[in-house]
């Protein structure tokens, strides 16, 4: 839908801007819109990095006039004391928010029943071909948390083909593509045949990984079954019935570490098991209970502590609020690990699973621009 202006209102050195489809106005400084001018000498056509030196603006710079030009299409603003002219679009405008690096969501959250009746899944072949299947792919992630790719050979090289039609493979101290059984072969519970409990990876990183992704190479075993857990509905569930709990682990910084001394790594990160942005949206959960370093709180605030995680970790025991699927070959699971919870049941016999990291930030840029061509393409 094309913003269209409505008036636009000079106030002293803010202008007050007006839009035609009911959206509240909107007040904007004289002096941001001459530090985001649009012409070619002050953003860079190409790049669209800023050229002008915000620091040379004066403070108090006015304007020597504003109109609403182009049928509503634009702001044109002329300067004191050259007369330069600026214009500036109105649907540039009307998109500005305090956080234009948050990704317009429309999540779903679920629980085992719900999620059950509607698995989100796509076929290996169309997303290899085809960028609206790709699209289908992450918003089903962006709305459920993940997304299952059915039909992938069961090799190595289609693990990578489906992660890197996403996005490129992050590195980390498991490489880039990674490929385990039950060897050890890093100092981790996923490389044997142990249960595994509810948990997000990288609780010992800075960045956590965004996304990530399993692939079934061989299952000749009984047991492994995969769960899957939507931690933002379990944040949802002890913000409203368990309030006192959800504040306190929204504001302990809980310390990771991953320990791995005959290869000279020692990782840590602390991070609230709750992360919010600035609007009180809740952005992350991590929680890996094998990972958790050690470390001080006053008594009687470790014994809260304590009572808040043990809520946390009974939501995430519920049956309930579980999705359990058996990955077996040719099946790939790629899902949100700044949302969901996954947990790995123990098993017998030979399980062989592939899989890789995905940054954040290069998923929500495919998706921001595969969006935006399917819109610029209806």
């Amino acid at each position: 839908m094309t913003a269209l202006l409505r008036t636009a209102t000079l106030h002293g050195r803010d202008v007050q801007l007006g839009f035609g489809d009911g959206r509240p106005d909107m007040t904007l400084s004289l002096f941001w819109l001459r530090d985001h001018d649009p012409n070619e000498d002050a953003l860079h056509p190409e790049t669209q990095q800023r050229l002008i030196d915000t620091f040379q603006i004066p403070e108090d710079i006015a304007a020597q006039s504003i109109a609403v030009t182009e049928e509503g299409r634009a702001l044109q603003v002329r300067w004191l004391p050259d007369g330069r002219v600026s214009r500036y679009q109105a649907q540039f405008l009307a998109a500005l928010r305090p956080d234009p690096e948050t990704m317009p969501a429309d999540r779903l959250l679920w629980d085992g029943t719900s999620i059950a009746a509607q698995v989100p899944e796509v076929g290996y072949a169309g997303l290899m071909a085809q960028d609206a299947v790709l699209l289908a792919l992450l918003e089903n992630v962006d709305r459920y948390g993940f997304c299952v790719v059915a039909g992938v050979p069961a090799t190595p090289q289609a693990t990578c083909a489906v992660a890197e039609r996403v996005a490129y493979i992050r590195m980390t101290i498991f490489g880039g593509y990674y490929d385990f059984t039950a060897n050890l072969a890093h100092k981790d519970t996923a490389y044997t045949s142990m249960a595994i409990g509810p948990h997000t990876d990288g609780t010992y990183s800075l960045d956590a990984p965004g996304y990530q992704l399993f692939h079934c190479l061989a299952a000749e075993c009984s047991g492994g079954d995969n769960v899957l857990i939507d931690g933002f509905r379990i944040g949802q569930i002890m913000r409203r019935e368990h309030a006192e709990d959800y504040a306190l682990l929204s504001t302990v910084q809980i310390p990771g570490r991953y320990l791995d001394h005959a290869r000279g790594i020692e990782l840590m990160a602390r991070r609230a098991l709750f992360r919010h942005d600035r609007a009180g949206e809740l952005v992350q959960v991590s929680y890996n209970n094998h990972d958790r370093a050690p470390f001080l709180l006053a008594p009687e605030e470790h014994r809260r502590f304590y009572r808040a995680l043990s809520r946390f970790a009974r939501l995430c025991a519920d049956a309930s609020l579980h999705y359990r699927r058996r990955l077996l070959p040719g099946s790939v699971l790629l899902f949100d690990n700044w949302r969901l919870l996954h947990a790995r049941d123990a098993y017998v016999g030979y399980r062989r699973l592939a899989g890789a990291y995905l940054n954040r930030e290069d998923v929500d840029s495919r998706l921001r621009v595969l969006r935006m061509r399917a819109g610029a393409a209806v």
